[in-house]
């Protein structure tokens, strides 16, 4: 089958909207309060050569909820959409996330969308594949018209000061509209999330609320990563020469370079932002898909894999 045959959901991508903290942190910056200057190799075994240039921290304002209102209110705009016409929100965060209340809700009502059902979706890194295919499913059923999927988070409050994890931590928030048109010829084809619970242990959150990776995470990682992708080609019989591009979370520099090198999609038909804004977890994809618009063409298939703690992995397939 080619890419040409291929029918979708019927459910399209409007609008994108991407939202950066004011400040950007150097290198040179973080390195002023190492407190080691080596790297242990605990550290490297999952970091590798951090692979990050500069990257965007929040200030007090910016939270998980002002940032993903702020990308809210561009997709919306691009999308040219009011906020009444919203009836679904879904929130893809851990990063700032409590038990109670949801996070959603609240950045709704800072959106405009405050008659939208609003609720948290997690699965960390993989949150924006998780919320795209939660909010299909809501829009399939035919109870619920138009959606937005934002991606928030504030990875830097979970990693420890002084440490080398500064350097690859991001905060940003990137959303999409959604809406359920029934027209086939474009927009979400396919997607699929997986759990593996015996990986539980790969990331986990210390008693101070820091992130701590093992290094069996990179391998890990990167086998799930390109384990989506192959998934989603053999599901809809496609060949990676079908892939106009490649969308994927990165991790860390170490993950990334690993499915750069092993993945079936060459490297000159993938899109990261990496190496400017970290790993922003559950922004990543969408922050991508918004920075570099102008590079995607109608028709055009996208591929984007993720993985997240917990440990989920997956991925989806559209076109725009």
């Amino acid at each position: 089958m080619s890419k040409n045959s291929l029918s979708s959901l019927g459910i399209q991508i409007k609008g994108m909207g991407h939202y950066y903290p004011e400040k950007i942190l150097t290198d040179e910056e973080i390195r002023s309060r190492l407190k080691y200057p080596e790297m242990h190799p605990a550290e490297r075994a999952v970091i590798g050569d951090i692979g990050v240039t500069k990257r965007f921290r929040s200030n007090e304002k910016e939270t998980s909820i002002y940032m993903a209102a702020e990308a809210s209110k561009k997709a919306m705009k691009d999308a040219n959409v009011s906020p009444e016409s919203v009836d679904l929100y879904l929130f893809c965060n851990w990063t700032e996330r409590y038990y109670l209340p949801d996070l959603a809700p609240q950045a709704s009502i800072e959106s405009g969308t405050q008659q939208a059902l609003a609720f948290d979706v997690g699965t960390a890194c993989a949150g924006f594949i998780a919320g795209v295919q939660t909010a299909s499913m809501y829009l399939l059923s035919g109870r619920y018209k138009r959606a937005i999927v934002v991606g928030s988070e504030r990875f830097s409050i979970r990693t420890k000061m002084g440490g080398y994890g500064e350097f690859t931590a991001g905060d940003a928030a990137a959303a999409v509209v959604l809406d359920y048109t029934g027209d086939k010829s474009s927009g979400i084809i396919d997607f699929y999330l997986k759990d593996e619970g015996t990986l539980h242990d790969t990331m986990v959150i210390s008693e101070k609320g820091i992130i701590k990776s093992f290094p069996h995470l990179v391998t890990n990682a990167a086998d799930l990563t390109l384990k989506g992708i192959d998934l989603l080609l053999k599901k809809n019989n496609l060949s990676p020469e079908d892939i106009d591009w490649l969308v994927p979370h990165p991790g860390t520099d170490i993950v990334l370079q690993d499915v750069l090198k092993r993945s079936p999609i060459p490297t000159e038909k993938t899109l990261i932002n990496f190496d400017h804004v970290g790993n922003t977890s559950a922004a990543s994809i969408p922050t991508i898909l918004s920075e570099y618009r102008d590079k995607f063409k109608k028709g055009d298939l996208i591929l984007a894999p993720a993985v997240g703690g917990g440990f989920f992995w997956g991925g989806i397939l559209f076109t725009f």
